[in-house]
């Protein structure tokens, strides 16, 4: 194979490596553009995170599609219902309308035209009862001549029986129609001291952040406009390399401000996502340090600090029998602990309530591993509402106000952790609002994953202290036949690179290829075609190493050399081993010879003695790596042998004289027995 067609082969590898690595997020992702690409009636543009009796005002903005009809025919309504004590219930509330009895209800809100479109909006006043009043002026108050209204809640707020999470239904009206046009529920959280002093505190909130090529310059601009908002990031690997590859003055922006974040914690990641337990089942667990090893590479290449905090793993799910191969991958990871999901854990503690305690993780056999659990409720909502961002955002933050809320005995602090499934985009509308909420909140605290270990106590408010997995056999993500072809692979890689001089980037491109044939989620189908081209790749870049030797060489003495030609038109030097075979010869200065290949032609002779005369006499040569595991090329010469050995001559004129003997005998008898003449 040419240079150039090597090239041009790994090229092609290099966007297949791309492609694949965007095969299991594309659903997802094909999905929420289909689901905003019309764009939706009615979105929430922006809305109050919480009130308080200091700041009662609730407001609420809204933008409104121009394909419904013209402003003046079109407005808004508001609905506010009574306070949650259900979690059930809030779930409801979310998919659908609340149907509770309604507190409010604010109609007739114009939609109003403007340079952005149309939007409409609305400002409530908040209080306890209907001897409270609002404070003269603050952040947010309502103004004359803005819709809206005041909703008395009709609690007592001496006994604390306001504070909480009340939904809000909206609905778009067309004058003259008794349906709406369209509709959806947010949420109002109420404030009060009492809650932001309880004695467990407020609720730790560990949001986890899986940031991909799409996403990076998005979610480092909302970090770093809200500082004092702590996350936990797992940045991919690949994202921060295409973008420190590119040298565009957006990326470069967006990694400078990555490695700026001092508050947030960014995690070890592997250079593709994967599954510990199906690597370390399909008894490649070693594959497991180099994705780490590659992924920290190209992370701190780009100037970003990683450490080895919690493995974070949401998608992936465990049960009993993976809990010795999760232990060894966690350790070869080099795992503090790990966040799974809900489902994934037997059942156990307070069931009514949400689960809010780390723990210990029992992984048999004298291992276990502090853990978390990430709440698949709350983290739904990062993908509820793909054409509604804001709202999602919105109803994050009342799921996470409820668990606060849910429970005012809890005397120890609790914590939670929400993640968004694979395939998420994170807009600047969601995060801007999400951390907007969580910003200076009295009841929700952001933290950090080791943050969230270090002040929630594992087995807090009688939760237990350790838990299992789910029963279930041991999950068999990788088949037997691929991590047969991913040892051998690697295997035959390895001994490829320590032939080669350096570190080219063409045994870059490769490895990161094979990495990518470990994906987690991809079908048996898909891995085994992601093998197929990755051998076909490395078959390339060998195959630039061959052997030009003349098939058939003649002997005209007893000994004789056998020359020997390699061509290389890698761009790199390679060293070989030449190794020659044949019962018919041998080689009195040795059958092999290791040479560097720093040139397009390298020649050798090697002597060789026949055994025998003759013709077609074979012998075999073969291009190995200097460890003997990566076969490179292989021919076969024919020799034709015409000089006579000593043996030979001897033998034939011993015959030559026998002959001559019994010739000479049997004459002689004749003679003597033949009759005489008289």
């Amino acid at each position: 194979m040419s240079t150039r067609r090597a090239k041009t082969a790994l090229c092609t590898l290099a966007l297949a490596v791309a492609a694949l690595v965007n095969t299991v997020g594309a659903a997802a992702a094909g999905g929420t553009e289909q689901a905003s690409g019309g764009g939706p009636p009615l979105v929430l543009l922006s809305q109050t995170p919480w009130v308080s009796a200091a700041q009662p005002w609730f407001n609420l903005t809204l933008g409104v599609s121009a394909s419904d009809g013209a402003a003046s025919v079109l407005h808004v309504s508001l609905t506010f219902f009574g306070r949650f004590d259900d979690a059930s219930d809030l779930q409801q509330a979310m998919a659908g309308t609340p149907t509770s009895t309604p507190l409010l209800r604010v109609t007739d809100i114009p939609v109003t035209a403007g340079v952005g479109g149309l939007t409409a909006g609305a400002c409530v006043t908040v209080l306890p009862d209907a001897d409270a009043t609002a404070p003269p002026s603050g952040p947010g108050i309502c103004t004359a001549g803005v819709p809206g209204g005041t909703l008395t809640m009709s609690c007592d707020a001496s006994l604390d029986e306001c504070q909480g999470v009340y939904a809000v239904s909206v609905a778009l009206e067309r004058t003259g129609s008794s349906t709406p046009l369209s509709r959806f529920t947010t949420f109002m959280t109420y404030q009060q001291p009492a809650a932001m002093s309880a004695s467990g505190g407020p609720l730790r909130v560990g949001v986890v952040l899986p940031v991909s090529a799409g996403g990076l310059t998005t979610a480092t601009a909302a970090l770093a406009a809200h500082p004092d908002v702590a996350t936990t990031l797992a940045v991919s690997p690949l994202a921060v390399n295409a973008l420190a590859a590119a040298r565009a003055h957006q990326g470069e922006h967006a990694l400078d401000q990555l490695a700026g974040l001092s508050g947030d914690q960014l995690l070890d990641q592997p250079y593709v996502p994967i599954n510990l337990v199906a690597l370390s089942e399909a008894g490649i667990a070693n594959e497991i340090g180099a994705q780490m090893g590659r992924g920290d590479q190209l992370l701190r290449a780009a100037g970003l600090k990683p450490d080895a905090g919690p493995w974070v793993d949401t998608t992936s799910t465990f049960s009993q029998g993976d809990a010795a191969s999760l232990a060894l991958g966690l350790h070869l990871a080099g795992a503090s602990g790990v966040v799974v999901s809900d489902a994934d854990l037997s059942s156990g503690g307070e069931s009514n309530q949400t689960f809010a305690q780390p723990f210990t993780l029992d992984l048999a056999h004298g291992a276990s591993v502090p853990a978390a659990v990430a709440d698949s409720n709350l983290s739904a909502r990062f993908t509820a509402t793909p054409g509604n961002p804001v709202l999602g955002a919105e109803q994050l933050l009342a799921g996470l106000s409820f668990v606060h809320f849910e429970n005012p005995f809890f005397s120890a602090p609790r914590g939670v952790v929400v993640t968004p499934a694979p395939g998420w985009q994170p807009t600047a509308a969601f995060l801007d609002a999400l951390f907007d909420g969580l910003s200076g909140n009295q009841i929700l605290r952001p933290v950090t994953l080791n943050q969230l270990f270090t002040q929630v106590p594992a087995g807090g408010n009688r939760e237990p202290v350790v838990r299992q997995l789910q029963a279930g056999a041991a999950d068999h993500g990788i088949t037997r036949g691929a991590a047969d072809r991913i040892a051998t692979d690697r295997a035959q890689l390895s001994s490829f690179s320590l032939a080669v001089d350096g570190h080219p980037a063409t045994l870059t491109v490769l490895g990161d290829a094979l990495l990518t044939t470990e994906q987690r989620g991809l079908s048996a189908a898909a891995r085994a075609n992601a093998l197929t081209a990755y051998a076909r790749s490395f078959a390339g870049t060998t195959g630039q190493v061959t052997l030009a030797t003349e098939r058939t060489v003649t002997f005209t003495s007893q000994r004789a050399d056998i020359p020997v030609t390699v061509l290389s038109s890698a761009p790199y030097p390679v060293t070989v081993v030449v190794t020659l075979s044949s019962d018919k010869f041998t080689f009195p200065n040795g059958d092999s010879r290791q040479l560097l290949l720093n040139r397009p032609t390298t020649s050798w002779r090697f002597e060789a003695q026949a055994r025998t005369s003759g013709d077609r006499l074979p012998i075999e040569v073969t291009l190995h790596t200097p460890n003997g595991q990566v076969l490179i090329a292989r021919t076969v010469l024919t020799v034709h042998a015409t000089e006579i050995s000593f043996v030979g001559v001897a033998l034939t004129v011993l015959a030559g004289a026998v002959l001559l003997f019994w010739w000479v005998r049997t004459w002689r008898r004749a003679r003597r027995a033949r009759p005489r003449a008289h």
